[in-house]
């Protein structure tokens, strides 16, 4: 590999948080012919912990030119070379690293124990008692921060061996420090729960590749967390039955087969989690026991403000204040609307669902201007007014539709780069009014952390469509809340009339009402529908798109393609890799790839994982802004830019084509909704409502005709919760329980 070694003269930028280093480095040996005759100094960029200035250090890489800042060199890792002269050791001892050693101390110590100084000091910390005038605090920091040093070094080249990033090396090593290889080697499945961004693929890559057998019980251990963890995901359930699990861990671990695995193993594992509070199990149900408590806890809280009202302001009133704002805005609300309004007002909590078209923004502007007005003169309160969403789209739209400030939960409540919240029980939001929209999104872990973040005297609006797709993260908090009737629930049923007009929206009500009428099928302004088998399908979203770009539409903001399924020739993977090639060709040369996956510069990018660090999350889009050289790109994130290594990949995908839950929270003024048959388990009514509700301007429906109705006509199983239970314990002062098996059949 290539390399540039060199003095650091100066640390020009050093990320506390992902430990990102940009360094000017003086040269003074290369084997990179790109460097030869390059002038003395040259920046090196990469992923390091703090490094010293007046050191001299290897560093392996490439070089790259960016268009801002010139030419640097991108160090996937480096190593510390030491000057073994006599000077150079002293200059070594007397950097920053070492507090409390000067250039004086340090020539006592090469002068007493030789060049060969920091080997004798690392084997034998007791070579320091030859030195005259030393303290005890030199004597004990000096062994130790050589070791640190060294291994760090050691630690981060031992971990790039199992295909790590830099970026994800020192996240790992920030976690453990120099302990990190021999906490890896005990339990590399320690990573799963403890380093954000390692799932069990990647520790069982590393515990297998390190000797551990296929039936170590750690790995069973963590098998049977992970199945867990997949289920919850994919299927939005907070438990399961336990012989789902045995049937699931069974067949991972190949039992009865050539793994020498037992059920009794499994079983026996189950146990032990259920002894560490891992998971709990009740009645022959599983629950992960973090999943467990998030419910039980939101009840508890949620339980504060059911079934009271608020005497602060008067019904008539209120209603004086509703007209006052129908007068200054133009606007004429109907009862069903004042009655959210007054309801809202009112109670400490209250729920307004509704459909598209039925007024919900129009509600929240009313509800936050009242509020505003009924505490005129009051500054302090006014200002304690807040808006969220769980999403940055749908929080952006919630903010252009009311002209209000409204930002995501996360940040509301303070997420840092750590994965930590500001706000909690222990320090509380300082909210008199909080509306949280598209609550229909907000799974379980966020609604616990907002619920624990909440003073008894916030009064707590939650709108939402009951009729979208639950959470992408498990759990179906606004159902639940709904479901147990014990707040004050709105439902908003008229359609307005500009609404009314869209047969977008008509056909997202026939959808719900299960109306497989002409009009399903039949052509619109906003609206077309093209029966084709699945084979057609790919050509024809290339040729949808390619008129919709001729009418004026643009394929990275205006276009979007959701699809049920990753797999198949109508699949997210084949649809976003056929766009890619058709509508991406001028940049077809200017690509990075890894293991099978590439991108070229503006491919349209989903992020996959939260990224605090970086700023972004889960279902982030954006475009790829810079190839920096076959190692590394830029993701320009709205103005967030963000570096990816290749080694990072397995976070991304292309965003052509998504899949509808990752699109909940957004709208797009063109949606293009392949429907086949071959994906008809996962077709559902709320998957093709909250499909359909994407689209603005025109939707485009393309694919067979049976998968359509399918989706309209099947039946959908609700989740598998106990928040609702939970709910309806409290309100009976009775012990939280699980379920039992009969109630899910």
């Amino acid at each position: 590999m290539n390399y540039v070694q060199g003095t650091i003269r100066q640390s020009l930028f050093f990320n506390e948080e992902n430990s990102y280093s940009v360094l000017k480095v003086e040269i003074n040996d290369t084997n990179d012919p790109s460097l030869l005759f390059f002038e003395p100094t040259i920046v090196v960029c990469g992923f390091f912990p703090k490094l010293e200035t007046g050191v001299n250090y290897k560093f392996f890489g490439t070089v790259k030119s960016h268009p801002k800042y010139g030419i640097q060199y991108n160090a996937m890792r480096y190593e510390r070379q030491i000057d073994n002269t006599r000077e150079g050791i002293i200059d070594y001892l007397s950097s920053d690293l070492f507090k409390g050693i000067g250039p004086k101390t340090a020539a006592r110590i090469v002068d007493a124990i030789g060049n060969d100084a920091l080997d004798q000091i690392v084997n034998n910390p007791q070579i320091l008692n030859r030195v005259s005038r030393l303290s005890q605090e030199i004597k004990t920091m000096l062994p130790q921060q050589l070791l640190i040093n060294r291994q760090a070094e050691s630690t981060l080249v031992w971990l790039y061996g199992f295909q790590i990033s830099p970026k994800m090396a020192m996240r790992i090593f920030s976690k453990y420090g120099y302990k990190t290889v021999d906490v890896i080697k005990q339990n590399p499945y320690l990573l799963m729960d403890e380093v954000e961004g390692i799932g069990f693929k990647r520790a069982d890559e590393i515990g297998l590749k390190i000797g551990f057998a296929f039936d170590n019980p750690l790995r069973i251990r963590a098998v049977i967390l992970y199945l867990l963890g997949e289920y919850v995901a994919k299927y939005g359930d907070t438990l399961l039955e336990k012989e789902k699990i045995m049937a699931y861990a069974s067949a991972f671990l190949k039992v009865g087969e050539d793994t020498f695995i037992e059920v009794e193993a499994i079983e026996n594992t189950i146990k032990q989690l259920i002894d560490e509070h891992r998971i709990i199990e009740k009645d022959a149900l599983i629950s992960l026991e973090y999943l467990y408590r998030a419910e039980e806890e939101i009840a508890k809280l949620a339980f504060r403000y059911s079934n009271t009202s608020i005497d602060e302001f008067d019904i008539a009133l209120i209603n004086q204040y509703i007209i006052d704002f129908e007068k200054r805005n133009g606007i004429d609300y109907t009862e069903n609307q004042k009655d959210a309004i007054i309801t809202a007002l009112h109670h400490p909590l209250t729920i307004i669902t509704g459909g598209p078209g039925t007024g919900k923004t129009t509600i929240i502007k009313g509800v936050v201007a009242i509020f505003q007005q009924m505490h005129q003169g009051n500054r302090e309160i006014i200002n304690k007014i807040k808006l969220a969403a769980p999403t940055g789209k749908a929080a952006k739209r919630l903010s252009e539709a009311t002209g209000l400030e409204a930002t995501t939960i996360h940040r509301l409540l303070g997420f840092d780069f750590e994965g930590h919240y500001t706000f909690d029980e222990h320090n509380p939001l300082e909210t008199k009014l909080l509306i949280i929209d598209e609550a229909s999104m907000m799974d379980v872990l966020l609604a616990k952390q907002l619920f624990s973040a909440l003073k008894t005297n916030t009064k707590i609006l939650i709108v939402g469509d009951e009729n979208q797709l639950p959470s992408v993260g498990p759990g179906q908090v606004l159902a639940d809340l709904l479901g147990c009737d014990l707040f004050p629930v709105v439902r908003l049923v008229k359609i307005h009339r500009q609404a009314a007009d869209s047969s977008i929206i008509r056909l997202a009500y026939d959808i719900l009402n299960q109306n497989l009428s002409e009009n399903v099928l039949s052509q619109h302004s906003d609206r077309s529908y093209i029966r084709a088998n699945e084979t057609m399908v790919p050509n024809i979203i290339i040729k949808v798109i390619k008129e919709a770009i001729e009418a004026g539409f643009d394929l990275w903001e205006d276009i979007q393609i959701l699809i049920p399924m990753y797999k198949g020739i109508s699949g997210i993977d084949h649809i976003n890799s056929m766009i890619q090639s058709t509508f991406n060709i001028q940049n077809k040369d200017i690509k990075i790839g890894y293991e099978g996956k590439f991108f070229c510069l503006k491919d349209k990018i989903l992020q996959l994982v939260n990224q605090p660090e970086d700023g972004i999350m889960n279902g982030d889009i954006g475009i790829v802004s810079e190839i920096l050289d076959d190692k590394e790109m830029l993701v320009d994130f709205s103005g967030n830019i963000v570096k990816y290594n290749i080694k990072d990949f397995d976070n991304l995908t292309l965003a052509y084509a998504i899949s509808v839950h990752k699109a909940q929270g957004s709208e797009y003024k063109v949606v293009i909704l392949p429907l086949v048959r071959s994906q008809s388990i996962l077709l559902k009514r709320k998957l093709l409502y909250t499909a359909v509700t994407r689209a603005k301007e025109r939707l485009m429906l393309i694919g067979e005709y049976q998968a359509l109705k399918h989706g309209i006509l099947g039946i959908e199983m609700p989740r598998k919760t106990l928040l609702k239970t939970f709910l309806i314990n409290q309100s009976e002062g009775n012990t939280p329980d699980f379920l039992t098996i009969e109630d899910f059949m």
